[in-house]
């Protein structure tokens, strides 16, 4: 994958026989833990805490069909920026079991609305510092625009503490925190999911704060920084030595729920080594399904284990 690109699936004909065997139950991140890991995320938490949280809400009123509400919500997060979402519910007061997501990487999405025809609440963040619409082709063009001076994920990387992915990572854990004080939402049954980018948020999300019931992650980004296949977007071999701050694995060490992942042995953007690298540093319930013909993508295990998510949260 070059600089400047997001993680692509390989086409089926070019990943035949690229999986190979390999000793995944001993993979380990290849670097230490940084010793400044736990001072850094505890001085963002209180860093966005001291941020007048600036909570704007709007109904859209065109998705709302008497069986759902759906909103568009925006926090202040560290930095001067802001971080954007939809939320989702059921009609009626609740308390209902609660989903918070982040979207892969690329234009990010509108709201998800199914999960509310099944009796959750679901909050979906985008990562940039800008709103995203129901439109695709709208957010394509803003995506575009924004990343005409470099992919988004290296926006700030070469100081962390003023990076993209801090600002964003520190908003979404505020709307989490918002999320849970609401009276439609059980603070109890909140879980956290997504896929490569988001799967990697749901790891980082899990460990930065003990909020979570349980979390799912497909094809993991963000694992093992240090690794010789390290996952996307791979900031060590882009020279932010610093990044390794945002390693999933090391926020896979701190997780307390039960996880559930998804490793594809055919994925280069997020290799199963990295995958495993941060699964093997979980220390609470876990298991992690293989897919040996699986590239960087989704398949019917990542339904299954969103299914098994919203089990854990209804139970």
């Amino acid at each position: 994958m070059r600089y400047g690109k997001v993680p692509q699936a390989l086409p089926a004909g070019e990943r035949q026989g690229k999986a190979a065997a390999f000793n995944q139950k001993n993979i380990r991140p290849a670097l230490p833990e940084p010793g400044e890991f736990d001072d850094f995320w505890r001085g963002g938490l209180a860093e966005v805490a001291a941020v007048p949280p600036d909570i704007r809400q709007k109904r859209i009123e065109a998705l709302c069909d008497g069986r759902r509400e759906v909103y568009r919500l925006s926090f202040a997060t560290v930095g001067g920026g802001r971080i954007y979402g939809f939320l989702t519910r059921p009609a009626g007061p609740g308390p209902f079991p609660t989903l918070v997501s982040v979207p892969g990487a690329g234009p990010g999405t509108g709201p998800d609305t199914d999960p509310a025809n099944e009796g959750f609440a679901v909050l979906c963040c985008n990562v940039f510092p800008y709103e995203t619409t129901e439109e695709c082709a709208e957010n394509e063009r803003r995506y575009e625009a924004f990343n005409r001076q470099g992919l988004y994920v290296y926006r700030g990387a070469e100081s962390p503490e003023h990076c993209l992915l801090r600002s964003a990572l520190l908003g979404i854990s505020r709307a989490a925190d918002w999320l849970a004080e609401q009276p439609f939402a059980d603070a109890d049954r909140i879980g956290v999911f997504g896929s490569s980018q988001g799967g990697g948020f749901a790891l980082m999300l899990a460990g930065l704060k003990p909020r979570f019931r349980a979390a799912a992650a497909n094809v993991p980004a963000f694992c093992d920084f240090g690794g010789e296949k390290s996952g996307w977007p791979q900031f060590r071999q882009h020279g932010f030595d610093r990044m390794k701050l945002f390693d999933a694995a090391y926020f896979a060490a701190r997780i307390r729920c039960p996880v559930k992942m998804i490793a594809g042995w055919c994925d280069e953007v997020c290799p199963p080594e990295s995958v495993y690298a941060a699964y093997n540093c979980i220390s609470a319930p876990k298991e992690i399904v293989d897919e040996p013909a699986m590239a960087h993508e989704i398949w019917p295990s990542y339904g299954r284990l969103l299914q098994w998510l919203k089990g854990e949260l209804k139970g």
